[in-house]
């Protein structure tokens, strides 16, 4: 009789990057349920089956999703946007009655990550280094990061060279937070944590070249300065599953800009340097232990490209 396969359901399967991390979760066995808000989303055509529900934030959110969770039986949820995840950490009680792993830190920790004030503070407190974040109408040191206190990838992010500029970025949008502009070398922090918030494999990549935030190009790299702070931040938030940080590194030292309690635009390159996180990954929604990971294939380089899905829809 043949076995018959763990589902695990994928939401957010809109993003072109989301193929590779579909592809190596079916590669290992997996079979794989996509959900997003977009009837077109382009992973759709590479999972199993797939579902359109109502966004994160919606009220039928979870109403919706359960209803798909008991057609499909899926074993665990991997999500992917802010508002969903917040969504599932108030709910995972829900959803652990039904014998599902949503692997989402708790709400408070996802609420902290979501919010880059609450993150900013989380930072000063732990001593963990991070860009100034300045007070309007306060002395603000030029050039500036504004950017949505809210929000991922680089949508609504400028740079502000004077306070003429910073004046116009602000009418645009009264909410926007102001930060401390750092030059240097651009790092997403790939981390896999077990259920009680230890970590299992922290992974360092360059971001060589981006697309609207995504990582176009980049390479593995050891650094045990980063990979000693993204330990201690993994800890002390008591991260759940996967998640990445992002920091530039420059002249004036290291900065640690934001968390993602998700996997990244580019944390198929993580996947392929250290094979450990799928299978932890598998362990995990079994109820196995897993295993520590050994380290990672450094120097290992990702070049991205555009692929096409054609489907009579």
């Amino acid at each position: 009789m043949k076995k018959q396969k763990i589902t695990i359901i994928r939401t957010a399967v809109g993003s072109p990057p989301v193929a590779g991390l579909i592809k190596e979760l079916k590669a290992s066995g997996l079979r794989v349920v996509g959900v997003d808000c977009d009837p077109l989303a382009v992973g759709f055509y590479l999972c199993d089956r797939h579902y359109v529900v109502p966004k994160g934030n919606d009220p039928s959110f979870i109403r919706e999703f359960l209803k798909i969770c008991d057609i499909e039986k899926p074993k665990a949820i991997i999500s992917g946007p802010e508002e969903e995840i917040l969504t599932f950490a108030k709910n995972k009680k829900i959803f652990a009655s039904r014998g599902i792993l949503v692997l989402v830190p708790d709400y408070e920790t996802a609420e902290i990550c979501a919010d880059k004030i609450a993150t900013y503070n989380f930072f000063l407190k732990e001593n963990i280094p991070t860009p100034e974040i300045f007070r309007k109408g306060g002395k603000i040191k030029f050039p500036v990061i504004a950017k949505p206190r809210r929000g991922r990838g680089s949508a609504n992010v400028f740079k502000a060279e004077n306070k003429n500029e910073l004046k116009f970025y602000l009418k645009k949008d009264k909410n926007l937070i102001i930060q401390e502009f750092i030059e240097g070398v651009e790092y997403t922090v790939d981390v896999f944590a077990d259920l009680d918030g230890n970590h299992l494999s922290i992974i360092p990549r360059v971001r060589i070249q981006t697309e609207s935030g995504v990582s176009m190009k980049g390479k593995t790299v050891y650094d045990r300065e980063i990979i000693n702070f993204c330990r201690q931040i993994s800890q002390k938030l008591k991260l759940i599953g996967p998640s990445c940080m992002q920091c530039i590194k420059g002249k004036r030292g290291l900065r640690f800009i934001e968390i993602n309690t998700r996997f990244g635009g580019g944390s198929i390159l993580s996947l392929k340097a250290d094979p450990t996180i799928i299978i932890n990954l598998i362990k995990i929604i079994k109820g196995e232990k897993p295993i520590k990971s050994r380290g990672f294939k450094r120097g290992l380089t990702m070049l991205r490209y555009y692929s096409e899905v054609y489907n009579n829809i």
